[in-house]
Order: C-alpha cells, then structure tokens, then sequence
C-alpha cells in the first residue's frame, strides 16, 4: 500500500480548506466550452486542440484508473511533446500523483526518484524506455512501464480505457505532484503540491498580468519543471493557447515568438541573460510581445533588455515550495528598472524578512525571506523533519537572503547556504555572479568558496565564457578589473577558473555547485594574489 504524504503546513496557515474546483474540473470545462481552440502549440507546428487534449485526458484515465489508487504515484520521463500533459492531467484525474523526472536524468539519479518516490508506473518515450526497463528490478514498487510511441499527440493511445473514473469531493483535496529539487548545494527533495498550488498559481499569474484570450505566453522551459503546467491551465482558463518550445535555444527563441504571435515571455534563471548575449538583428523589435516576466532579471542587464526589445521586463519571485509570491508591479516597471528588487507581496502572500531568532530585521538589513499564503506546498516526501523545519513557526522558510527597502520592495540577496565568509565579511555568491554576468563576454559564472588559512576562505569563480571568446580575449585580469570597478574590495574573486562545458543545472535552471572544483592548482587556476600583488 502506497504511504500517506501527511500535510505539513501548520494549522493557522491561509487557504488550507477545498478549493471551490479541482484542476479536472477547471480543464474539463475549459475544453469543453471552446473545443476547437489550441491547447498547445509546439514551434514545429504541431497544435492540439482542446477537445483533442482532453479526449486523451480521459481515454489515458481510463487504463490508469484500475491499476492507481489515490495517493499512487506515476512516474514520467519524457521531453517536451503533449503526452507529459495528458499524463499529468490523467494521473490527477486517477487521484494519483505524477512525479516529473528531467529528461536528462540517469541511472543513479532516476533509480533514486524512482525509489524514493515508490512509484507504481512510468511514463515514458522511446528514447527512456531502456534506462526504466533496467531499473525496474531495483525498484520494487514499479510494476508498470508505459512506453509513448512518436504519434503525437496520440502516443498514448495503445493505453486507452473508458472515461474518468469517480471522483468525489474530496479529491478536490488531493495531492498531484510531486518535483525533486534539488539546491545548489545538496540532494534532492520531493516537494509535493496539489490542486490549490496550481489554482493558486494560475489564477494569481492572471491577474497580476491581466492575461486574455488576446495573450499568447511562450513556454522556453522543459515540462519537468513547475511552470509549464501552470502555463498550460493559465491559457486554459483564459481562453488562449500555450505556445511551446520542444528545448530551450537561443538562436530558435525570437523566432518562435515571432512565428507564433507571442505577447507574454516568461522565463527564469539564465534566460534573461542568454538572450542578451546572443548578437543584436535588426528583427529585435519586430514581435507582438507587450510584456517578459522573469525570475532573476541581472540588474545591470535590465536596462540593455529593455531597450533592446521594446517592452517591459518585470522581476516575480518564487520556489517549488511556495510558487509566485513577490512581484513587481507592471505599473511600476520602468521606475524599478535596474533596481534588483523581486518587488512586493503578491496578493494573499505575507511576506517577511527575518533574524535567525524569528525577528523581523530593520530596514534594508539582510535576513531570511519567510512567506505565509494559500497553496503552498504540503512538505517533503519522506523528510517529516526537513519539512518541520521548513515550516518553523507558522512560516516557510525559503532558505533565501534578503531585505525589504522603506518603500516595501524586496531583494533577493542569494541563498543563505551559498554565502562566502571572507576575514569576517559574509559575501553573497550572488551578487559577485550578478556582477559578471553582466560582463559581454561572460555567459555564466558561479562563485564558490575555497578554504584560506588567513581568511577563513576566499572567492573562486567558475567562468563559461560565450560569443566566442576564450580566455585570451577575455583574461583573468580583465574580469577581476571589471568586477573591481563594481564591487568592494573584500568581495573581488581571487580564484578564476574557466570551463568549457555548460554548467549542471537544478530543475530550477540555478547551476549545481555541490560538485564544483575548490582547488586552487597553479597552471589550471589563476590566483589574483599572484598574477597581479593584491
């Protein structure tokens, strides 16, 4: 018998109660009431029209419904095509519960998710269907393996059954998700949501940024992630489509927006700058879009972003555990325009900012960002502790540093586990990242902590450079001379390391450092005090 994931929020947390409607309820009706307009549309070309999308819902729902029970989980691996969202919304009509893998994943991680998460089927493409064979035997819970054929959107269609099975009230209630997040510096935690997460989500994505049937919102990200699905109820229940990258590419991305009417970007992490990089066309202005809604605008970009496409940038904020809770006001977009603030409370979030005692901290003093609302997250699967923890005293804790200015606006200052502590001065990873992304030649940076016997540590940062260049045209010296003339003293790198490859990256597009080099080897590592006597 499949475990009970308990809730974990405290009692006196907000919106704990059924919602009015489930997500079966809301897609259904969505579908239903206007079946012939796109659900989803890929960049190929390939469109699914609403009455289609949930004529796979429910045939899919069919088979599974004998074979889960509610509280089951399903485990899918799969790129970007429409089956992910048939089985998402399948398996949550079947009460059970989907656990999204990335796509990349391998035998070690995948077998851990696998077991961890005790699921009783996969869903996967052809592509996965080996690597979940070969783990089955060791994963004693798994029973069933689904393989998609390449007929899209029909390629669950060998798995077919009669309608929805019955669903009462209480499934309203009911967990449908469960993402390993993994932090930047240690193992994955399955953080299950259920339907209040995902009505909270799209319905507060809405609102915030009054999207209509008129909208059209650009999915750059992969589907293993939590954004695509509240992408895809948001244009359900406003009467647009979601249009889909099948991967995220820079040098395919406008093109997309322009092919596709796009008028709504969003996007997170990386993306903002990627796109910077890339060489300016005389096309960067020709596009429908009115608004980019980002998580992790670099402030010395926003500027350059804005000038060079024409429309508002505006900064959201939020995690797995808690979805959006801060954001700017797109009335207050120009004003807030290299600020690096991640704006104000969303509606129905109360935000604060507090001392390790559980204080609030003064103005524009760094602390914890704490975070009370409706839908959040019930816990971590398998981690009553971790999950304790992170609820301490009515509140989430985000694990994230930052500070609220005397007009109210917030900054995120970086993660509180990915700080540097140099002679006593804590420095934030982030900033010094912020710092050198913004450098033309630096496509990512990650900053991390090396051990100094003087200093307690030092800084080191990990360079990947882009547009061509290469650590000649862009030398160590140069990038600490930049980072100089924008940081204090105390917070310039010592340590530079170039890289070849792309960063590890975190559901959440953040770069894994767990696995970063600190070693500072001479030849392989240029050290600042030796080079250049400071």
């Amino acid at each position: 018998m499949t475990t009970v994931i308990p809730d974990g929020r405290p009692a006196d947390m907000p919106g704990l109660g059924l919602p009015d409607r489930d997500l079966i309820e809301i897609v259904r009706d969505a579908c239903q009431a206007a079946p012939d307009i796109p659900a989803l549309i890929f960049e190929d070309g390939l469109q699914v029209g609403r009455a289609r999308l949930w004529a796979e819902i429910e045939s899919l729902a069919g088979y599974l419904g004998s074979r889960i029970s509610p509280g089951d989980r399903v485990a899918i691996i799969m790129p970007n095509r429409a089956e992910f969202m048939v089985a998402w919304l399948a398996v949550a009509a079947c009460r059970g519960i989907l656990v999204a893998l990335n796509p990349a994943a391998r035998s070690h991680d995948a077998g851990h998710v696998l077991r961890d998460s005790a699921a009783r089927i996969a869903i996967v493409d052809t592509e996965h269907a080996a690597l979940v064979s070969d783990l089955q035997q060791d994963c004693p819970d798994l029973t069933e393996v689904i393989v998609a054929t390449d007929e899209e959107p029909g390629g669950l269609s060998d798995y077919a059954g009669r309608g929805l099975p019955m669903r009462p009230v209480q499934a309203r209630g009911d967990l449908t998700n469960i993402f390993y997040t993994s932090g930047t510096t240690g193992p994955p935690k399955g953080c299950a949501v259920g339907h209040d997460y995902w009505i909270r989500f799209a319905s507060l994505m809405a609102q915030l940024y009054e999207i209509t049937a008129a909208d059209r919102m650009i999915c750059c990200l992969q589907f293993f992630y939590n954004d695509p699905p509240w992408m895809l109820l948001l244009a359900l229940q406003t009467g647009t489509s979601m249009v889909a990258m099948r991967r995220f590419s820079v040098s395919r991305y406008w093109q997309v927006v322009r092919e596709h009417e796009v008028t709504v970007l969003f996007g997170i992490a990386s993306t903002a700058s990627l796109l910077l990089k890339a060489p300016p066309a005389d096309q960067d202005k020709t596009h429908k879009v009115r608004l980019s809604v980002q998580v992790g605008i670099p402030a010395p970009l926003h500027q350059a972003l804005v000038d060079r496409w024409g429309a508002p940038w505006v900064e959201a904020y939020g995690l797995t555990e808690t979805g959006v809770i801060t954001s700017v006001p797109v009335g207050q977009a120009e004003q807030m325009i290299g600020t690096g603030s991640i704006g104000v409370p969303c509606p129905g979030a109360d935000v604060r900012v507090l001392n390790p005692d559980g204080t609030p901290v003064a103005v524009d003093q760094p602390g914890e960002i704490v975070v009370r609302a409706p839908g959040l997250m019930r816990g971590y699967l398998n981690q009553p502790e971790t999950t304790a923890e992170t609820f301490r005293g009515g509140w989430l804790h985000t694990g994230d540093l930052g500070r609220r200015d005397a007009d109210g606006y917030l900054y995120f200052l970086g993660r509180i586990k990915d700080v540097i502590r140099r002679g006593g001065e804590n420095i934030a990873a982030a900033e010094v990242e912020t710092v050198l992304r913004s450098h033309p030649g630096v496509l990512e940076v990650a900053a991390v902590p090396v051990p100094d016997e003087l200093l307690g540590e030092e800084v080191k940062i990990h360079i990947l450079l882009g547009n061509g260049h290469n650590p000649h045209s862009v030398p160590p010296a140069e990038l600490i001379s930049f980072s100089a003339e924008r940081l204090a003293r105390y917070k310039v790198p010592r340590f530079v390391e170039y890289r070849v490859q792309d960063f590890d990256r975190t559901p959440s597009m953040r770069v894994k450092k767990e696995n970063l080099d600190r070693s500072v080897a001479p030849g392989r590592v240029w050290d600042r005090t030796v080079e250049l006597n400071w």
